[in-house]
């Protein structure tokens, strides 16, 4: 029965939160988890009871009050009071005790809940306050964006209104520009047939150019041949004075070793000379009891002379040293060499002969006079070094002039191509390659009458044979892949819209075919890029879309009619039409 009684309280309390919270269900509906998990807890444990009540020997002496939902629900503990007081248990002591220590937890449990209960109220509270402040803010927010709004429809209305007028605008434009166009395309008209007759005349200024550099490019080249020339021809004179020193100098060693000869049979011949001396004064001093020869002149100069000897041999080798060091002075040094050897044979013989001064005085003399002419061969000497060596500065600085002058030429040459290509490159780049006509698609088309009307004397070319539709004749060509040059009979064909080329003039075995759809430009080579052309001047190019065809043509006049009866096939050639 109490365990009836604590169940029937804890379906009251839950009845109580659940009816409290009912009308704010959608705000909090978190916290209907959480009195459901309280109510299962409830149940679990009543569930518990009720199975202890059918095993004991519980006896219900009243019947238990249960809550009813309509009729309300009375205070928690006058209920409590009254059940007390209607209930007896089993004499068993322990389990009242066990029951009123439920009880009490339970009550306790309850306190704690309607705490909890209250707190929770107290938050729902405080969200309603904030979901009313987010409610007015968004209300200020949605005022703030109906104004923006309808500033920028505003704005959307007078943008439009404006990109009306610009369209109306535009429209004006292009008519404008339509009546602009065809007035451009009547002064393009015009301005084409005057930019075609001043091209012709810049073809035929720079064929003449042409020639005239190439006139100037051969004497060029003939003058630097002949410098070449004169500068070998030097040096082949300079290799010729060198083996003239070259042998100059082994002659002047062999006559070094001859004199070397001649020197040691002098210096034996001193020597004897010498000891006959010495036995003649020791055999007077034996005569005349002790007294040696008199000191006369003649032996003072004798002495004299015969001092120096050792310095001259030592200033014969010097100039051994010095021949054998510098080659480029072997003649020089030959000549002093011999009257090196001339001194000391005289010396030599001054002290042999002391007796006889008259022919003391003549080696003397002739001592002089070996010394004027080694004087005079060496003035003559130096005179033609210095003007060999003029000769040689006057050369050097002739061909450092010669090669300053051949290089400021190139260089001015180089300049002039430069700015020539710079020039052609600006005009390729603003306006359509130098072609005489644009191309003529008629059926009817006369190709010689063009011909004719454009300047031509085709009767007078003998190179090429042309008529009212096809142009024949001869050109050089250069292959694709191999960059040969090989003759070709080229025939222009306007009724088969081609040119063809031929191995020979009988038109039997066709080599290639150019239909008048893939010719794009038809122009002179002016930047010279044809590899090693037979005759760069009158080379001209016909551009396809897949390659460019270089053709040399055999004469001026013949290059000339070429290039005009091509480029009225060049289909391919649409850039410039309007």
């Amino acid at each position: 029965k109490r365990e009836c009684l604590c169940v029937s309280s804890l379906s009251w309390c839950w009845l109580i939160i659940r009816t409290d919270l009912h009308n704010q269900d959608k705000i909090v509906q978190n916290l209907n988890f959480t009195c459901d998990l309280f109510m299962f807890i409830l149940m679990k444990k009543a569930h518990h009871l009720l199975h202890l009540c059918r095993e004991g020997s519980y006896i219900l002496g009243q019947q238990i009050w249960v809550p009813d939902a309509v009729s309300g629900f009375p205070g928690t503990r006058n209920h409590f009071g009254s059940v007390s007081q209607q209930l007896w248990c089993h004499p068993q002591a322990a389990e009242d005790a066990q029951l009123k220590q439920e009880v009490t937890r339970i009550e306790e449990e309850r306190i704690q809940v309607l705490n909890n209960i209250e707190e929770l109220e107290q938050k729902v509270k405080d969200l309603n306050n904030q979901m009313e402040e987010s409610i007015r803010e968004m209300e200020v927010e949605q005022a703030l964006l109906e104004g923006e709004q309808d500033a920028e429809v505003t704005q959307l209305q007078r943008e439009r209104e404006l990109l009306e007028k610009l369209n109306e605008k535009m429209a004006d434009l292009e008519k404008t520009n339509m009546a602009d166009k065809s007035q451009d395309s009547e002064m393009l008209e015009v301005e084409s047939k005057h930019f075609e007759d001043l091209e012709f005349q810049q073809l035929e200024k720079e064929s003449r150019q042409d020639e005239e550099k190439e006139t100037q490019t051969q004497q060029v080249l003939r003058e630097i041949a002949d410098y070449q020339r004169s500068t070998v021809t030097r040096k082949e004179r300079l290799l010729t004075l060198k083996k003239q020193a070259t042998q100059i100098s082994q002659q002047a060693q062999r006559e070094k070793e001859t004199f070397m000869k001649e020197k040691n049979n002098l210096l034996l011949m001193l020597q004897r000379e010498r000891e006959n001396l010495s036995a003649l004064e020791r055999k007077y001093s034996e005569l005349t009891g002790g007294r040696a020869f008199p000191l006369s002149p003649v032996s003072m100069k004798e002495v004299s002379k015969q001092w120096p000897i050792p310095g001259t041999y030592q200033v014969t080798c010097q100039f051994k040293a010095s021949l054998h060091n510098y080659n480029d002075r072997n003649v020089f040094l030959s000549v002093c060499w011999k009257h090196e050897h001339v001194t000391f044979s005289l010396i030599v013989c001054a002290s042999a002969s002391t007796s006889n001064v008259a022919k003391l005085e003549e080696m003397e003399r002739l001592l002089r006079e070996a010394q004027a002419e080694k004087s005079r061969l060496l003035e003559h000497r130096e005179r033609d070094m210095e003007m060999r060596r003029q000769a040689l500065e006057e050369e050097r600085k002739r061909r450092e002039e010669l090669e300053k002058r051949l290089q400021e030429e190139t260089t001015r040459r180089q300049k002039l191509v430069e700015r020539e290509v710079k020039l052609r490159e600006k005009q390729r780049s603003q306006s359509r390659p130098l072609t005489r006509y644009l191309p003529v698609r008629k059926d009817d088309f006369d190709l010689r009458g063009h011909i004719e009307v454009a300047g031509h004397h085709p009767d007078t070319c003998y190179h090429l044979a042309l008529t009212d539709k096809t142009c024949r004749g001869f050109l050089v060509k250069m292959g694709g892949r191999i960059r040969t040059w090989k003759k070709r009979w080229f025939v222009f064909d306007r009724s088969r819209r081609t040119l063809a080329y031929y191995a020979d003039k009988h038109e039997t075995k066709m080599k290639g075919v150019i239909y008048f759809q893939a010719i794009e430009e038809v122009y002179y080579d002016h930047l010279k890029n044809a590899h090693k052309s037979p005759n760069p001047s009158l080379t001209f190019s016909v551009k396809t879309h897949d390659r460019v065809y270089y053709m040399v043509a055999p004469s001026p006049e013949a290059m000339r009619i070429w290039m005009d009866v091509i480029v009225t096939g060049a289909e391919g050639y649409t850039h410039f039409l309007v």
